[in-house]
This record gives structure tokens, C-alpha cells and sequence, in this order.
């Protein structure tokens, strides 16, 4: 593997969801910006929800089975490489957890929401507990039409109650992208993979923002991070496997 990877990954990965942030500066307004009712809205919906209990599983074993199939046997291989993924996204989850209760930044549906007269304030809304969260958000968008917020919407903001920096749907998206596409180029896999999977990271991060669950600085940051620890955990595999490369007895 040509090690430039290493170097072109994040501008392919940070680099487009840094725009958010840049637009955001020149006044760009990213929530509300689409038509919530509408095919776009529900296309950012479907991105979100990869990276949903469900979603995530399906989406780490198929990256798995593309990049181990035909990969020369290790002992141990199998392991390593799930502690390398896990410790990776570990990290990352707990960074995001962390950083939630240190910074404290209200989500922007909730300024919203307080600016539309249906909330008192974020200070007071995130006063309460968790449980109470939800109901105040069932309650405050219950009289809003289908047309204006779909129930789909209305539900996932109910989930959604935490603060908003970082974004964990945007730092596990860029950990799982970096990590795999890094090994996928270490094998030579198709350049059309990687790229899809790039854009992919980079659409659920922009997902966040149009839903209202996110600020551009809060994918931003998750990028630059998610990149980091993928990094790491697909580095550390590929070192693993050039050092059980080398001592391999010779064939023959």
C-alpha cells in the first residue's frame, strides 16, 4: 500500500465536511433548509439510520466480509483485527460521551424550537432528566403538521435528546470509513469501494446537519477525530500483519 493514503484520507473524508463549517461562516443556514415532508429529507433519514443499532451491524459485517475474504490466514487474525475495529470505535464512543458532558451545546431543533415559542429555553430544557426531555419535545411539536415536521422527524428528535458536540453518528461513520478504507487499500481493493465508502461518511454527516440534530462544527471536529481513530485501529492492524509477514517461515 502506498502510504499517501494515509495523507489523502483525510482531505477525502474532512475536507467536504469541512465546507458545512466554512458555509456556516458566510451565513449558509443548514436547519430548516429542506422541505421536511419531501424525498431529500427522507434520503437523510435513511443515511441516519446506518448508523442505528440495526444499521451499524450490518454495515461492519459487510465491510468485514469485503475486506478479509481472500486475505492470507494469521493466527489470531480474526481477533486482532475485531480488537483493532473495536478499540477504534471504543474510542471514539467514548470521546463523543465525554466531550457531550464537558461542552454542553444545545442541539439546534431544540434552539429552534425555543425560538419558535415551543420551549422556554435550551438551559431549561437541559435541566431536566432524559425521560422528561422527550416529553417536553413530544409535546412541543405534537400540534405540527405532517407537511411541516413528519412523524418520522418527530420521533427522532424524541431520541435525540443529548447535547450536540460532537456529533456520535458523524465520528462513527469517519472511524468505520478511515479504518476500512485504509485496509482496503492496503489490499488493493477497488478505488470505486473506497471512494463510495468516502462518500457515504460524508453524507451522514451532512444527514445531521439537515435534520437538525447537529452544528457544522460538530462534524467537523467528529471527522477530524473518527479519521484519527480509524487511523489508528487500521494502522495498527496492518502492523500487525507486516510483522506476521515477516515471520512467516519461507515457503518451499
Amino acid at each position: 500500500m502506498n502510504s499517501r493514503i494515509f495523507y489523502i484520507l483525510p482531505l477525502l473524508l474532512v475536507l467536504p465536511v469541512a465546507v458545512a463549517s466554512l458555509g456556516y461562516q458566510w451565513q449558509w443556514q443548514w436547519f430548516p433548509l429542506l422541505d421536511l415532508d419531501e424525498i431529500p429529507a427522507m434520503f437523510a433519514y435513511s443515511l441516519t439510520l446506518t448508523i442505528d443499532e440495526i444499521g451499524i451491524a450490518i454495515i461492519l459485517s459487510l465491510l468485514s466480509v469485503l475486506t478479509l475474504f481472500k486475505w492470507r490466514r494469521r493466527r489470531g487474525q480474526y481477533i486482532v483485527f475485531f480488537f483493532c475495529l473495536m478499540g477504534a470505535l471504543g474510542s471514539a464512543f467514548v470521546t463523543k460521551s465525554v466531550a457531550k458532558q464537558f461542552f454542553k451545546e444545545p442541539r439546534p431543533y431544540i434552539v429552534w424550537l425555543a425560538e419558535e415559542g415551543r420551549l422556554t429555553d435550551s438551559n431549561s430544557f437541559y435541566a431536566q432528566l432524559p425521560k422528561t426531555r422527550e416529553q417536553w419535545i413530544a409535546n412541543s411539536v405534537s400540534d405540527y403538521s405532517e407537511d411541516e415536521v413528519p412523524n418520522w422527524l418527530k420521533l427522532h428528535w424524541q431520541d435525540e435528546v443529548s447535547y450536540s458536540f460532537p456529533s456520535g453518528h458523524s465520528i462513527a461513520a469517519m472511524t468505520i470509513a478511515s479504518f476500512y478504507c485504509l485496509l482496503l487499500a492496503y489490499r488493493q481493493r477497488s478505488k470505486w469501494l473506497i471512494a463510495g465508502l468516502s462518500v457515504w461518511a460524508v453524507g451522514v454527516c451532512y444527514s445531521r446537519l439537515l435534520l437538525g440534530l447537529h452544528w457544522p462544527v460538530d462534524i467537523l471536529a467528529s471527522s477530524i477525530l473518527g479519521v484519527m481513530f480509524g487511523s489508528l485501529g487500521a494502522g495498527a492492524f496492518i502492523f500487525w500483519d507486516k510483522r506476521e509477514l515477516k515471520l512467516a517461515p519461507p515457503k518451499g
